[in-house]
């Protein structure tokens, strides 16, 4: 009977020491959840106030959105298919996860996925009743700026519970940027309302590093009367600041010369000492005396004053014929004690020819086409202009690229017309004419032809390079 009494005692304490255990578990965080699908023909849905938004789907398994909250951004998240962590945004208020996100890898051979698919899980916490909450997001205008440009950091500060907040204190950590203007201090904020502010901010005159890290941090007094406190922050970094372009002679006969222009720019307000690389393609030599500053191993070192702009370049000549890839420039520099590179991603060849190239073409016999007649010199009479494209095997960069027949009457038989080509590109190379042979037979307009229209011939053309 003893016994039987223990266990009893044991049972009853068991079961205490449990709902001693089970208490704090009920009073943790509830929330308010929604699982929703979204596509990219159907990229938005909403619970409530807030709206979710696609902004990219990589087919992987991963979609990135965007959230607002009564149109205020509040944030992004990138989602994985099935990842069981939750994700956090406006200090933890708000959660969200992937549970079913298109993943190319794992579909059949013959899958699609062209219309990608993300089933997700939306929830926000469910705040008690009377109670004073606040949320604070930060943005910059940009993520890059110049060391001159102005930054105008944009802070919003709401709240989101359901009693009037007071004494709101905004304090900006700046990281060593300088502000313009005051923040403002000790107001209040409605249940429900909003409030945006905006400061500027400029860059030291000396810069120790290439990045700014801006942290704001808001305290107020909650319904309780204890003082909250809230921090935010946003990172900017300063744009790389030298430009580099690279340019060459695209097309060439063997043994002509291809030309080949550099330019560099700073383009921060800080002067930059840099160091430009440059190479030679396989099978082109250089020609001696045509390199800036005479240096044949195609490396400088300069100092680039604020948006100064420095140009180098070169002549080389190929040696086997085909197309050939040039190589990238380079422009290193040293900024805060770190090394950068640049380059100038110039993704192109240079083609070589052997010799003269020909191109002939056949003119379709035409369809009639109704069309105004031309009226010079108060004389109604019908007349025809005719035009062709030269389609050079040698240089298609230039400018005078039609060939005109003028106007013919009646009876009257075309002409031979030269056209002389010059390239557009610094420095000018020159080429022979493009000539034409024209049978006048085929090209004559018959005395009794009436109206406007077009005749059937063949043109021929060539174009012959100058070495």
């Amino acid at each position: 009977m003893e016994e039987g009494i223990e266990v009893i005692e044991k049972i009853i304490i068991f079961t205490l020491l449990i709902i001693i255990v089970v208490i704090p578990i009920a009073s943790a965080t509830e929330w308010d959840s929604a699982t929703f699908t979204l596509s990219l023909e159907n990229p938005v849905v909403s619970m409530g106030d807030y709206t979710i938004n696609v902004v990219e789907f990589d087919g992987y398994g991963m979609v990135a959105l965007k959230i607002n909250y009564n149109g205020l951004f509040v944030g992004n998240a990138v989602l994985v298919n099935n990842n069981s962590n939750w994700n956090y945004l406006e200090n933890d208020r708000i959660r969200l996860k992937g549970i079913n996100v298109t993943d190319q890898r794992i579909l059949p051979i013959y899958g699609s996925v062209h219309s990608p698919r993300a089933e997700i899980v939306f929830a926000t916490e469910i705040t008690p009743e009377e109670s004073g909450s606040m949320a604070l997001s930060i943005s910059t205008d940009k993520d890059e700026y110049l060391t001159d440009d102005q930054v105008i950091t944009t802070m919003q500060i709401r709240n989101i519970g359901e009693v009037k907040v007071d004494d709101i204190y905004l304090n900006v950590d700046l990281d060593g940027l300088m502000i313009q203007g005051d923040l403002p201090s000790g107001f209040s904020l409605e249940d429900g309302t909003y409030r945006s502010e905006e400061i500027k901010l400029r860059f030291p005159a000396t810069l120790h590093k290439g990045f700014y890290n801006i942290s704001v941090n808001m305290s107020w007094t909650n319904a309780h009367g204890v003082q909250d406190f809230l921090t935010e922050s946003d990172s900017i970094s300063i744009t790389q600041p030298i430009e580099i372009y690279k340019s060459i002679t695209n097309e060439v006969s063997l043994g002509q010369t291809v030309y080949t222009s550099i330019s560099v720019e700073n383009i921060q307000s800080r002067l930059v000492r840099i160091r430009l690389d440059d190479v030679l393609p396989m099978f082109f030599t250089l020609i001696d005396g045509t390199v800036t500053d005479n240096k044949q191993d195609l490396n400088w070192n300069f100092i680039l004053a604020p948006h100064e702009r420095k140009v180098v370049s070169y002549q080389i000549i190929p040696g086997q014929v085909g197309a050939h890839r040039v190589p990238d420039a380079r422009v290193t520099w040293n900024f805060w004690g770190a090394n950068y590179t640049n380059s100038s991603d110039l993704d192109n060849v240079i083609a070589v020819y052997q010799g003269v190239s020909f191109l002939e073409r056949d003119f379709p016999e035409p369809s009639p086409a109704l069309v105004d007649i031309i009226v010079e010199n108060n004389e109604n009479s019908p007349k025809i202009s005719m035009s062709v494209t030269i389609h050079s095997a040698i240089s298609t960069e230039v400018t005078s690229d039609k060939l005109d027949f003028g106007k013919l009457a009646p009876d009257d038989t075309s002409k031979r017309n030269d056209i002389t080509t010059l390239r557009t590109t610094t420095p000018v190379e020159t080429y022979r004419s493009f000539g034409s042979i024209v049978n006048p037979n085929i090209l004559k307009v018959q005395e009794t032809y009436e109206g406007v229209g077009s005749k059937t011939g063949t043109l021929i053309f060539w174009a012959e390079g100058v070495n």
